[in-house]
């Protein structure tokens, strides 16, 4: 006797289910697997970035460079930034866990940063430069800053400059100069004091006198209340001196 091998309707319909659900994870895996391979190489590639509180030229900034990982998987032991020649002076920021140390040749200037516990290859962590920007800059001048990374195993030289708008595979950090500030000059001075110290003589000249005003004028409303005081009380002896004399007047004319 033959078997009925044809398959019903509702069977057709469960293996068209089954092969869908399976098709959907397949996918879905190579989807994910994709964005795994697009994410890794994303990650690997970061490179040190520098971020200004200002580019104008002239102006006195603070240089933020940021260390995304290490070397490899290596975790990193020491950072040295070069600045290029047209930077005037440089003032390493203190970091705890770090180590700072300012070198100058005469004519650059470099500063190094020394963990004292190597930095692991999967955190991140940043450094900070103050800096005077070129004061003969221009808008559109590009500073480039080459960047040492040194690890425990093996080292990173991000000191290739972009050209024509591509970025090289080991990329030194830039600043793009804009057009120095009117009042760059006035901000430098008065965030070293120079500004406030420039106002303070007038300013106390006017506190000066506003004191004098004052005191003479407390002076003589002193005066004015101890005269008033002073003829009041004259006037209240006086009064009891009268009625006093008035009282013995009349008790005489009682008597006689």
């Amino acid at each position: 006797m033959r078997k009925n091998t044809s398959m019903t309707p509702a069977r057709a319909a469960s293996g068209l289910r089954t092969r869908g659900r399976a098709g959907a994870r397949a996918t879905a895996g190579v989807v994910l697997a994709s964005a795994a391979a697009l994410a890794f190489p994303a990650t690997a590639s970061a490179h040190v970035d520098v971020d200004s509180t200002t580019t104008a030229a002239g102006g006195y900034a603070t240089l933020t460079f940021a260390i995304g990982h290490g070397c490899e998987g290596s975790p990193t032991e020491s950072v040295t930034v070069d600045f290029p020649a047209e930077i005037g002076s440089v003032k390493a920021t203190a970091k705890p866990g770090w180590d700072a140390a300012v070198s100058d040749d005469g004519r650059t200037h470099s500063v190094t940063y020394t963990a004292e516990e190597p930095l692991p290859d999967e955190l991140r962590d940043t450094i900070e430069i103050a800096a005077l920007l070129p004061l003969d800059g221009e808008a559109g001048d590009v500073l480039t800053f080459p960047v040492t990374q040194v690890c425990t195993d093996g080292e990173l030289l991000w000191d290739q400059a972009a050209e024509e708008g591509a970025e090289p595979e080991m990329p030194a950090p830039q600043l793009t100069l804009t057009a120095a500030a009117d009042d760059a000059g006035a901000g430098e001075h008065a965030g070293h004091g120079g500004g406030a110290a420039a106002a303070e003589p007038e300013d106390d000249e006017h506190a000066v006198h506003n004191a004098e005003l004052g005191a003479d004028t407390t002076s003589s409303a002193d005066e004015q209340a101890r005269a008033i005081g002073t003829g009041g009380l004259i006037v209240g002896v006086l009064g009891i001196a009268l009625a006093t004399v008035a009282l013995r007047r009349q008790q005489r004319g009682s008597k006689g």
